[in-house]
């Protein structure tokens, strides 16, 4: 995604530890709204004209669908709400997937899916670091036959969208900030810290 002060007046917001819980999804799910806009520049248009109130005819390139946005929960949700901003009539999808902090391996606990068939599918997740999750939600979700899936996020690093277009590289990976590290744990460096955390609390 190409640079925007606006974006990066949040990204700004979201990298500050002083920014406050409510702020923090508010300004996850501006990105995503802003993510969202790009994306659909991308999908697939149909030309319409509407005669306005001047008895004038103006032509529209409008969306031929509305794909359908998935989300990783928890970390997902505001950034999915951005994007439902974006996609108002979109179809949902949430899988639970669980990430070992000592293997960094995932484990998908949760699957509710609309049919995806012949669908262009959004995945959200708010961060995009080994790409351990995204790669078997990938996985998961190409199981009900999509026609293209498109990841979203709002931080990623190298290694991450490396290891996505390395499994797949016909997906699209779009991302406010490209980050260039991972520390010992799998966070993304500089980043934001944990970002479940950050929008709804520590977890047990």
């Amino acid at each position: 995604m190409e640079k925007n002060p606006i974006i990066e007046k949040l990204v700004y917001a979201l990298r500050d530890p002083r920014t406050e819980r409510r702020e923090f999804r508010e300004s996850l799910e501006k990105v995503g709204e802003y993510l969202g806009i790009d994306i659909a520049k991308d999908l697939k248009t149909t030309q319409e004209t509407v005669e306005t109130c001047l008895k004038r005819v103006a032509s529209h390139q409008t969306l031929t669908e509305s794909p359908v946005l998935v989300t990783i929960l928890r970390a997902g949700l505001p950034l999915y709400n951005g994007l439902q901003r974006a996609f108002p009539d979109s179809k949902a999808g949430f899988i639970g997937a669980a990430r070992d902090e000592e293997t960094l391996q995932s484990t998908i606990s949760y699957v509710a899916l609309p049919p995806l068939e012949d669908r262009v599918v959004v995945l959200a997740d708010t961060m995009i670091a080994t790409a351990g999750s995204i790669v078997d939600t990938v996985q998961l979700l190409e199981e009900y036959s999509p026609r293209q899936i498109i990841v979203a996020g709002v931080f990623a690093s190298k290694e991450g969208i490396e290891r996505i277009q390395e499994y797949d590289p016909t997906i699209r990976v779009y991302a406010a900030v490209i980050d260039p590290d991972l520390n010992e744990k799998g966070f993304i460096l500089p980043g934001c810290g944990d970002a479940g955390d950050r929008s709804y609390g520590e977890k047990l």
